[in-house]
């Protein structure tokens, strides 16, 4: 009889500092699926539960996924259907040999701190001691319960995330070999060291050199795989920090809590790399104007959508707009100004307050009379490197101008990972001088090929280069 193995998802990055609360809508915007709607979502693309679908030596039992973009913590209704559904769309897939798993492994909800553990406690309750692959986030902060419920956990490598596709099939070819006799175990080691997603570019030191040696060492002695866990700075829980994972046989435990502990001093010894400090939004503006080459890229490290900021932050448009910077390209959040565009049509003049309306915390309001270039429905598909070949929809998006500046205004929060963002409201960013990207490093992604210079910025907000800024409760562990 062919071996069934069930494919969940259950992924959402959360600033516990976050106003903007994740709500069902949310998950129903970006990824909310059950049955074979998680195969058609997924099969062919670029994500995480794509990858597994490329591996065909098995069946695999699409059961359900839900994603939805980073932001605050979903409250204790939302995360209760989300875990209903997990369960009852278990419970109806029938016995299944294995389940793979694509998580974030930094979800927090009201009530509950630890989801991704919460999450494989629903699983282990209904289908059993069978294996379980699971594929996390380089941003994970996973616990040991969640690591403990795991058979094999793999990180993604890659910051920007270009290899989510990737992890997926090595996730679901090693969860065959487990199912062919090869007893696979995953250990951790964690470290209560916060850094700041900017220090985390994997193309770059310390990354680079920490994954190289780390890897060599999981070479010799014969460990199946071994993945350094950059971890989610902005999460106030006791587990964010950055850990070590080594997935191996179980005759090389032994080998394997070497490489961890050798891993773990390594990191320690380049400690000091990880610290970051960028220069403010005047300065980077002025900085900006005053080059030579173009399009400079100024990132709102702070109001990064991608780690749960809420994307209306004004710092950078209201230095931008007083420096008369023609040429510049910002992209803003904001609902009702987007309603109010949309209504007045391409052509009118609209006098508004943009941005500033989530918390006070990434600016205040910022008052243009703009002119109505375009409207669009926002929606996109992307050929970029991230979850290649999805739709994605930014809701209602209009493209304003004043006085040169180019705004985009969008119905949705979206991160800046694919360049048809804004290619599909028909601005090119080729032809820009300065773009604004609400981000740190996984823009870099979509735009690095076109970017003449990047300055990043320390503007204020919810994903501060500062980590020390934040108004933490809890003492990261220590394992």
């Amino acid at each position: 009889m062919p071996r069934r193995v069930g494919v969940i998802g259950l992924w959402h990055e959360t600033n516990t500092y976050s106003p903007r609360v994740a709500t069902l809508q949310d998950f129903r915007d970006f990824e909310l699926l059950e049955g074979d709607e998680v195969a058609d979502h997924n099969r062919g693309t670029g994500s995480v539960i794509g990858g597994f679908y490329d591996v065909a030596d098995t069946t695999l039992v699409p059961v359900f996924s839900a994603g939805a973009w980073p932001s605050g913590p979903a409250d204790r209704s939302v995360i209760a259907e989300l875990l209903d559904r997990l369960d009852h769309r278990l419970r109806k897939a029938g016995p299944l040999d294995a389940v793979v798993a694509n998580l974030h492994g930094a979800m927090v909800a009201e009530g509950v701190p630890d989801v991704e553990a919460a999450a494989l406690s629903v699983v282990r309750d209904v289908v059993g001691p069978v294996p379980v692959g699971a594929v996390v986030d380089l941003h994970a902060n996973p616990s040991p319960d969640f690591v403990s419920a795991c058979d094999i956990l793999v990180s993604y490598d890659t910051y920007p995330h270009i290899d989510m596709r990737e992890r997926g099939a090595e996730v679901m070819g090693l969860t065959s070999e487990f199912l062919d006799g090869r007893r696979l175990a995953t250990s951790v080691r964690k470290l209560p060291l916060l850094v700041c997603p900017l220090a985390q570019a994997t193309d770059a030191t310390p990354m680079r050199t920490l994954q190289e040696a780390a890897n060599e060492r999981a070479k010799s002695a014969g460990i199946a795989r071994v993945c350094i866990v950059g971890g989610f700075a902005y999460s106030d829980v006791d587990r964010a920090g950055m850990s070590v994972l080594a997935i191996h046989d179980d005759e090389h435990a032994a080998a394997a809590k070497d490489v961890l502990n050798e891993t773990v001093n390594d990191i320690w010894a380049h400690a000091d790399q990880f610290e970051v400090a960028r220069e403010d939004a005047g300065s980077a503006v002025r900085r900006a104007l005053a080059s030579s080459r173009h399009p400079v890229f100024l990132a709102d490290v702070a109001d990064n959508i991608g780690g749960g900021s809420p994307g209306d932050g004004t710092v950078l448009l209201a230095e931008l707009l007083a420096a008369h910077a023609r040429g510049a390209v910002v992209t803003i959040a904001d609902r009702a100004v987007a309603q109010q565009a949309a209504a007045a049509g391409p052509g009118a003049v609209i006098e508004a307050w943009v941005g500033g309306k989530t918390d006070r915390r990434h600016g205040a309001p910022v008052h243009v009379n703009a002119t109505v270039e375009r409207i669009t429905d926002g929606g996109y598909r992307t050929q970029g490197s991230w979850m290649t070949g999805q739709h994605f929809s930014m809701g209602t998006t209009a493209v304003l101008t004043v006085d040169g500046v180019t705004i985009v205004v969008t119905e949705r929060a979206t991160p800046p990972f694919h360049s048809e963002q804004l290619s599909s409201t028909g601005v090119d960013v080729q032809q820009a001088k300065i773009v604004v990207v609400k981000g740190a490093i996984a823009w870099r992604a979509a735009y690095g090929d076109v970017a003449a210079e990047v300055i990043e910025v320390a503007t204020p907000g919810v994903c501060p280069i500062d980590i020390d800024s934040l108004p933490r409760q809890t003492v990261p562990m220590s394992l």
